[in-house]
């Protein structure tokens, strides 16, 4: 279950505080709640603060997961909930999603997105780490204008929750290919629910045993479109979507015998 966080949000300034504070409903500018006389390069160059509240009942809090779900943010943000700091959206991702049951509280509560210059580099500790990163990450632009460009909401998880989807394709000699795509999962509650994958016109409906923590499906590939890594062709590309207990993902893979296994953390 989605609840949406589309409106109204406070927006008020946090650097020029004679700007009057307005309302506003997502996705959409800040822009769109402000005076004309700011044109958007003025709006970029200040600090504002969103606030929503929130009604929480027994029936929300009755399922084990809720993600707090936000996209299109292209500007750095702070979120808070609660007043206790959530995360950054720092233009690392496209989607930020954190797991917020365990604060949530019965009855009114407060999200807050605050607009704030980064923090200067130097103040940052420089010492890097490596990282194994699992799948490429490639945040896309929405919008040169600050605000919010699509709708915010909480995601309610009843029984497992969808984390990694991984595939793994086995070529053979003769021609063709196998296409291995497994889900991983974290469960939470028992019910009987089933995940749905689908990959080149075929659907498989797969059974789930929350005693594990994945599943997988195996698919045969006749003839398929070949894609070359060094000159990329959309056209080859083939799409896999998933759904698993009311989360969906829809995936882009290349077919290639350069290709072994490919990760794909949600």
């Amino acid at each position: 279950m989605q609840l949406s966080l589309a409106g109204c949000w406070q927006l008020s300034p946090l650097t020029d505080l004679s700007i009057p504070q307005e309302d506003l409903c997502f996705p959409g500018p800040l822009s769109s709640a402000l005076p004309e006389s700011l044109d958007e390069s003025r709006i970029a160059e200040q600090e504002w603060h969103l606030m929503h509240d929130i009604e929480v009942d027994e029936q929300l809090l009755s399922y084990p997961a809720i993600d707090l779900v936000l996209e299109g943010i292209d500007y750095h943000a702070e979120i808070r909930l609660n007043g206790i700091a959530l995360f950054d959206c720092d233009g690392t991702q496209s989607i930020y999603k954190k797991e917020i049951r365990s604060l949530l509280n019965l009855g009114k509560n407060r999200i807050e997105i605050l607009f704030l210059y980064p923090e200067d580099e130097w103040l940052i500790d420089s010492e890097e780490t490596e990282q194994c990163l699992l799948g490429k990450l490639s945040p896309q632009r929405y919008d040169e204008r600050i605000g919010i460009w699509r709708e915010p909401y909480l995601h309610c998880i009843s029984h497992v929750r969808l984390e990694h989807v991984t595939t793994e394709q086995i070529w053979h000699h003769g021609g063709g290919c196998e296409l291995l795509i497994t889900l991983f999962f974290k469960p939470y509650a028992a019910g009987l629910i089933s995940a749905s994958v689908r990959f080149d016109h075929v659907t498989y409906q797969l059974p789930i045993d929350i005693r594990s923590d994945h599943v997988s499906a195996l698919f045969q590939v006749e003839a398929p479109k070949y894609y070359q890594p060094e000159s990329p062709n959309p056209k080859d590309l083939y799409t896999i979507s998933v759904e698993l207990d009311g989360q969906k993902a829809e995936l882009q893979l290349g077919l290639s015998d350069r290709f072994c296994v490919t990760h794909f953390p949600l």
